[in-house]
């Protein structure tokens, strides 16, 4: 098969993904939550029966496509992870409820994700987020919206404009010096999430264009890469990336790709 042939397998699923977003929804509150790691980090650490219960509505039914012959790196360890076999040079990534504090606590800004690369090109990049009616799809170049576009409001007194978010516990190391004379010169500075969003989350910022950019250091596979492919596919952003698509490692934090990657817009 065909690249193209993978990736029409994939978009022929999304009401598939729906569905796992709904699942979300109606588990919430019902299924117990513990701890999976100690890494100090809330939205790291966390896992609840609703994201082993969404993966797995996910995975088992790709695993009866093609799509088995792919590569896996799903966030969480459920029986149909080992289906996938990693045969045909394609990579896809799941991650159940990305956002599982907000999602714990309340929040609305979560969101199904499932993505797919070659080990080089960033092809299909999928965000549900299903309490706010709104699914971002990048399918290699293209960007769309699809339902309705939500409002994000920045925290108050602050020019998000002039702001490259990053999250403390992947904060980019120092960048090239051309790196951070070009950022300067647009009168860009970095910031942590936190200081200018409280509801919403990075990727959301990003979508929306409500920042100038995003910075991440050794993204986490399954839920770090939804920026630098909008950057790419719309062409409206500055990219600097060292990041290596060909040698997933294991960190701390899950798979992760070594390098360092910084969006900014144009």
């Amino acid at each position: 098969m065909t690249e193209d042939q993978y990736l029409n397998i994939l978009v022929s699923f999304e009401p598939i993904f729906e569905q796992a977003a709904r699942l979300a929804c109606e588990l919430r509150g019902k299924v117990p939550i513990h701890n999976k790691s100690e890494t100090g980090v809330e939205g790291v650490d966390i896992v609840t029966g609703a994201d082993l219960q969404v993966q797995e509505f996910i995975l088992s039914r790709l695993a009866e496509t093609p799509l088995v012959e792919c590569e896996l790196f799903a966030e969480e360890s459920t029986p149909s992870v080992s289906k996938f076999r990693g045969t045909n040079g394609l990579v896809l990534l799941i991650d159940p409820i990305d956002g599982t504090a907000k999602y714990v606590s309340g929040g609305k800004f979560f969101s199904v994700i499932v993505s797919m690369h070659n080990k080089k090109d960033i092809l299909y990049t999928y965000y549900r987020f299903p309490l706010l009616g709104w699914t971002k799809r990048i399918l290699k170049d293209k960007a769309e919206d699809i339902g309705s576009v939500p409002e994000i409001k920045t925290k108050p007194e602050i020019n998000p404009m002039g702001m490259i978010a990053y999250l403390e516990y992947i904060k980019p190391e120092r960048l090239p010096l051309e790196i951070e004379n070009a950022l300067k010169a647009k009168g860009l500075s970095m910031h942590l999430r936190k200081e200018i969003v409280d509801e919403g989350n990075m990727i959301s910022l990003m979508f929306l264009e409500k920042i100038a950019g995003v910075a991440i250091r050794n993204p986490i596979a399954y839920d770090c890469l939804g920026s630098l492919h909008y950057a790419r596919a719309t062409g409206k952003f500055e990219i600097y990336s060292t990041v290596d698509l060909s040698k997933p490692m294991n960190g701390q934090f899950g798979v992760y790709y070594p390098g360092q990657y910084v969006v900014w817009k144009k």
